[in-house]
């Protein structure tokens, strides 16, 4: 029987008799032989367990000769085991501190000893078994170890015995057969950077925000809109990043398989959906049943959208757009979820009852061994014999349902969803995953470089601008019959890294809004260094009463323009920390001072004469933009404001005044002259979270508000609802 050396150089000479079905005899060329690299283990050989001195501490090992793994495992043919390691863990806890966030409680009376080893994978690793692959990447590197569980007296085992124990019977989780032959209470790991692979079906819900464009009319009929629909999306998705595979052996028949990702490090996700997503093949289908969720009827058949003028091109650019729309929806919320999996969370988790599994349980633990788990997501209503899913990411995103939100703007000058799509265009933000259903002309100030895509920032100016026009329109008697929708305001911001003063400035965002606490605020910031790549999203909704509010008082009366200064200032301070390089901008928004600044009519050379002692090629500037910033909403709004209060009075005259009257049509000229002077002169930074913040002040805070922060290092998902 091969046996496997180990000497320490002190006198320690071990020989282990190999088990046929550990690791060793399994998985490599040849029975490695180890020598012990700086440590005397000699004089601890017939030490207990319990009372090992060097608890929790790695003990190097080395190979006495070149070891690489036998062909007879696919994932590790050619590769190079590179070293070794060994541990005792007497009590407390197993992986502590756990950069996987799940540490093992050992149990009293245990005591674990874990050997380890770290294997170069080949160039070749990755090549297909059959249908398998395996999922680490080539050319990195793997650890595999192998932590046995020994029950323990004060004189029992000895680290020698076991120690010996450990090296006969290692085991590398790589096949269903290696689950069963690690002991009770045992534990089997294998990290390294990988690629998690499933396909499924997970849940959208969508969301409407309908949205007026300056030559809207007066609408008779009801808006054909519904949200909130469930759309089932079927897809493949890719999870890369450092992910541990951990293998707990329960009890004599039953194993626990968790997939982990690595605390503090990024991931990236990549989603192909489903052209059908569900039953079909054809982009009709596809788009009807993206589009279809969201109208009150049917879209029309693709022959009579076809005669229509919907050809197969333009049916192919809107399938394009609400693939990429779904795909980087899809995408954040995966994300968000991986990294907002609490501690003693895995990412996927499962319970095995190894005396029942059949054929089809064996591949498909046989392949989420390999990192594919697309046998256990696609089959989760009924999962092969001897398989119980615990824990899943994307069944909790399932469950969830995250939200795709469908920007329809000129929807008033339709009424229904089917007119708007099919003599209007369909875009998609790249960086959001949001979807602009609007007019040819307005798609073509937002079109990006490809013809599917919008411009991220153009479209953010854009849907500011619609948001204000439509608030306005909605409150205005204009609508005869509002359909029960809220209008929606809102920021996206993605920062590839992210350092202490912009996640900062995003949640000093939150405390302002009242979503967040100044206490969370501080505490969100207490991690040290960069927090990775993230993503800033923010949301505002308006019902009708709402939107009124923002222009006119409870009487009816129009707020006026010093009324709306001094909201704008009021939100500014607010988002200007005091003690940061920004400070100096407070100065310009306080009550002394703003009646001087505003003398100056936001000119660089009379801003110098107010403030000298800033700099006139830095700070100066920037006051003059927040004066010129605050005075066109102000003004904006409060000219808005003249035209509503007008047109309502007017609109609720008994009997109601006849639409072709010369009286009906210079009302609403006026009305629609507002709203374009809205389109033409919006300020850049409105589309900034400081817009967001000016109206939902000008509403005493009574939005509904939401925000999501995805990032390496905070997640947070907060909501505000509106306030009676």
């Amino acid at each position: 029987m091969p046996t496997i050396p180990l000497a320490d150089g002190f006198g320690l000479n071990l020989q282990a008799s190999l088990n046929p079905k550990s690791a060793f005899a399994k998985y490599f060329q040849q029975p490695p032989a180890f020598s012990v690299m700086q440590h005397d283990l000699a004089s601890l050989q017939d030490i207990p367990l319990t009372g090992f001195p060097l608890k929790s501490t790695e003990v190097g090992l080395a190979f006495t000769q070149p070891t690489t793994v036998a062909s007879t495992s696919p994932q590790f043919a050619g590769s190079a085991a590179a070293s070794a390691t060994l541990c005792v863990v007497g009590g407390g806890k197993l992986f502590d501190p756990d950069p996987f966030d799940n540490p093992i409680d050992v149990p009293s009376g245990r005591a674990y000893l874990g050997l380890g080893m770290k294997a170069t994978l080949s160039p070749g690793a990755n090549a297909a078994s059959g249908e398998l692959t395996f999922g680490f990447a080539a050319g990195g590197t793997v650890c595999m170890t192998h932590y046995q569980s020994f029950a323990t007296t004060a004189t029992t085992p000895t680290f020698r015995t076991a120690l010996q124990t450990s090296l006969q019977n290692y085991v590398i989780p790589l096949s269903p057969d290696d689950l069963a032959a690690l002991g009770v209470g045992d534990v089997a790991v294998i990290e390294g950077t990988g690629t998690l692979q499933l396909s499924g079906s997970v849940n959208l819900l969508t969301s409407v925000n309908p949205l007026v464009s300056v030559s809207a009319a007066p609408l008779s009929a009801t808006l054909q809109i519904q949200e909130g629909a469930k759309i089932n999306i079927a897809a493949c998705f890719k999870i890369t990043g450092d992910l541990q595979i951990r293998v707990q052996k329960v009890d004599a028949g039953t194993v626990r398989m968790g997939f982990y990702r690595k605390g503090g490090t990024e991931f990236t996700v990549q989603v192909e959906p489903v052209v059908g997503v569900t039953a079909g093949t054809t982009n009709m289908d596809f788009i009807s049943t993206v589009l279809g969720a969201i109208g009150s009827s049917p879209l029309p058949s693709a022959d009579q959208l076809k005669n229509a003028g919907l050809g197969e091109e333009k049916q192919g650019l809107i399938v394009e757009a609400l693939k990429a729309a779904i795909q980087r929806k899809l995408e954040l919320s995966i994300l968000e979820e991986l990294h907002a999996r609490a501690s003693q969370e895995a990412a996927f988790l499962y319970e095995i009852a190894l005396n029942n599994l059949g054929a089809d349980g064996r591949t498909a633990i046989q392949e989420a061994l390999r990192l594919n788990l697309s046998s256990l997501w696609q089959s989760t209503g009924s999962l092969p014999t001897g398989i119980r899913e615990v824990q899943n990411l994307l069944t909790t995103t399932k469950t969830t349902g995250h939200s795709l939100k469908i920007n329809l703007l000129g929807i008033y000058n339709f009424a229904s969803i089917n007119d708007l799509t099919l003599k209007g265009t369909v875009l998609t933000d790249p960086a959001s995953g949001e979807i602009l259903i609007t007019d040819s002309a307005t798609a073509t100030r937002v079109s990006g470089t490809i013809n599917f895509l919008a411009d991220p920032d153009k479209l953010r100016k854009v849907l500011a601008q619609s948001f204000l026009i439509t608030a306005a329109y909605r409150c205005s008697g204009l609508i005869a019959h509002a359909p029960s929708l809220k209008v929606s305001y809102w920021h996206f911001a993605e920062h590839a890294q992210t350092d202490h003063p912009t996640m900062a400035a995003d949640l000093h965002v939150l405390k302002v809004l009242g979503l967040i606490s100044a206490d969370q605020e501080q505490q969100s910031l207490t991690p040290i260094g960069d927090f990775g790549r993230s993503t800033f999203y923010l949301s505002t909704g308006y019902d009708d009463a709402l939107s009124q509010s923002l222009f006119l008082r409870n009487d009816g009366q129009p707020r006026d323009r010093d009324e709306f200064e001094r909201i704008g200032r009021s939100a500014l301070q607010l988002l200007i920390q005091p003690g940061s390089n920004e400070d100096f901008r407070l100065r310009a928004l306080n009550d002394a001072a703003w009646p001087q600044v505003k003398d100056t009519g936001g000119t660089i050379i009379n801003l110098a004469q107010v403030f000298p002692d800033l700099r006139t090629d830095s700070q100066i500037p920037v006051i003059a933009g927040d004066y010129v910033l605050i005075a066109w909403w102000a003004t904006t709004m409060a000219r808005m404001a003249q035209s509503l209060s007008a047109a309502k009075q007017f609109f609720s005259q008994v009997p109601p005044p006849s639409a072709d009257s010369p009286a009906f049509k210079k009302v609403q000229s006026d009305l629609w002259h507002q709203m374009a002077d809205v389109a033409r002169n919006t300020h850049d930074r409105f589309s900034d979270p400081w817009g967001v913040l000016a109206m939902d002040s000008a509403s005493g805070q009574k939005s509904v508000a939401s925000a999501r922060i995805v990032s390496t290092g905070l997640t947070l998902n907060v909501e505000r609802p509106q306030t009676p």
